[in-house]
This record gives C-alpha cells, structure tokens and sequence, in this order.
C-alpha cells in the first residue's frame, strides 16, 4: 500500500494533492565522489579499456544475460557499444571508479523527465569486482543523492522479472517493489515480463538516512566488514 494525501474537488472526487514544484534542471556533468566511490560520465576514449579489462572473460557472460546488449566478443565491438552510449540523447551514462580511479562499472540515468520530475536508474553493469561492494552502494547512494538534490520526485529501477539478483539489490537500495508488466517486452528473442521498483523524494528522505548510517566508517569491523546491514537500516527507517 503506498501512502498519497488526497485532495477532493468542487464535485468530491478525490484528486492528487496540489504541490509547489518546479521541474529540476538537466543533470549536470560534474564528478560525484563519495568516501569509497567516486562517478564521472562516461568518456569512451578513457574508460572502454579498462572497463573490458573488468569484463573479458567467458565466465563474465553472464553478466549481459538480462541486459538487452551484450555479451561482446572482442574490444571493438564493446568500444563500438560503448560510442553508442556516450551519443545517447536521453541517458547519462557515468563511469563507477575506486578512489584510485580504477573504473569497475557503469549505470546510466535515463528516461529522463524533467516535466514531471521522473528519472531511471539503469543499465547498470557491475563487474564482479564491484558486486555486492561497499563502493557499488556508495555509487548508488550518490547517483540517488545527486537525483533528489536536483529536485527530481521519483526515480525508478525496473529489471527482467526473473532477474533475482537485480531484484534483491533495487529494494536493498531503497527502492519499493510497484509491481510487474507482463509480456512488456521482447528481449533477444525472449519474452520479457518487467518488475518495476521505485523511490520518492518522501522515501528518499528515510533513505538517505539508513545509506549515512551504513556508509559511516563506524558501521565497519577492522577488516572491513559491516556491522549492521542496509538492508536492517532501512527496515528500521520503515523503508
């Protein structure tokens, strides 16, 4: 059940509530560091090599299995992937580096709304080295930060149904399960049903909240494991 404050019309049909809002500007190209992770957008030239270099391998095909590109068997053709991104005219791709700047991932805003205030976070590509890491959830953190600062009200994650794993990780995220389209698309020849996901800019608020709490250095053993998971802190901002 997803909580909206409804107004009621001259004729007592219940309506949206009235809110004062202007549309965020576009998101801007500056660098966005964080503690453990730092983004920048996406620069072929600079970042296909080490990228692949992240990726080139057999065991690593799996890792295109519900995207709908990939997997590429040479450099050439993932730089040439890789160009079609960067000249994308409604997705912002940005680079996932380390603090050593060593790139390990990439993701993407797309479909991007400014008139309504509406964002994806998408074609996410972690490698193996980024899954399930610290800086994978700082990334995300300040990709939502840098989203809800601007003024955006929503952002939404959406996956192939069976996708578990990516999944686990939108409601880990802070995102809230919404619900599924079924047969919403063809994907390399297979039926794909979508599972959307979504966060607000009143989620965001207890959100933000739980990612401080977990990106603290205190929530972290010597040898750097957590003490309390994300996961248990948003449950506990009721998230």
């Amino acid at each position: 059940m997803f909580e909206q404050e409804i107004d009621h019309n001259a004729f007592n049909q219940p309506v949206g509530q009235l809110i004062d809002w202007q549309p965020p500007q576009w998101p801007p190209a500056n660098t966005l560091r964080g503690r453990y992770a730092a983004l920048e957008r996406l620069r072929p030239e600079d970042h296909t090599a080490p990228l692949w270099n992240q990726i080139d391998a057999p065991q690593h095909d799996a890792l295109w299995t519900y995207l709908p590109y990939g997997p590429f068997p040479d450099p050439a053709s993932f730089s040439a992937w890789m160009t079609t991104l960067e000249d994308s005219t409604n997705a912002l791709f940005y680079v996932i580096h380390d603090l050593y700047g060593q790139p390990l991932g990439q993701f993407a805003l797309s479909s991007i709304d400014r008139q309504h205030g509406v964002v994806e976070l998408a074609h996410v590509l972690f490698s193996p080295a980024l899954k399930q890491s610290t800086i994978a959830t700082e990334a995300v953190y300040l990709l939502l930060e840098h989203v809800f600062t601007l003024g955006f009200r929503r952002c939404f994650w959406k996956c192939n149904a069976l996708n578990e794993a990516s999944r686990r990780a939108a409601v880990r995220f802070g995102f809230q399960f919404e619900g599924v389209f079924r047969q919403a698309m063809v994907v390399k020849g297979r039926n794909r049903d979508t599972a959307w996901f979504g966060v607000t800019h009143t989620d965001w608020r207890r959100a933000q909240d739980a990612y401080s709490r977990w990106l603290d250095a205190a929530n972290f053993h010597a040898d750097g494991k957590q003490k309390q998971s994300l996961r248990t802190l948003m449950r506990g901002n009721q998230i």
